[in-house]
């Protein structure tokens, strides 16, 4: 799912707000990726930046903003929750 999601923010410039969360989390909680290398790629990927809430999601969502994010979206759960067929992601990753 999450490979979905990226592929489809580097093909199209966007992706829905759940898989960015996904995504976010996927990226910070798994890969021990800084909420601040998150920010710089969404924010030159996404066509539809906004750098204020962007900085605020990715702060949050790296344990260190005003409203932290205490869970974690792990993406095989929301992969059976919101593609439980793999429509989405076979869209984005046909192999």
């Amino acid at each position: 799912l999450v490979d979905a999601c990226m592929r489809q923010l580097w093909h199209c410039g966007w992706m829905p707000n759940y898989m960015r969360h996904v995504a976010a989390s996927f990226l910070v909680e798994h890969l021990h990726l800084s909420w601040k290398s998150g920010l710089a790629w969404f924010h030159h990927t996404l066509v539809d930046a906004d750098i204020a809430i962007n900085a605020a999601m990715w702060q949050n969502g790296g344990h260190s903003g005003p409203d932290q994010w205490n869970f974690v979206m792990h993406p095989v759960f929301a992969a059976k929750t919101c593609d439980p067929h793999g429509t989405y992601t076979r869209s984005f990753c046909p192999e």
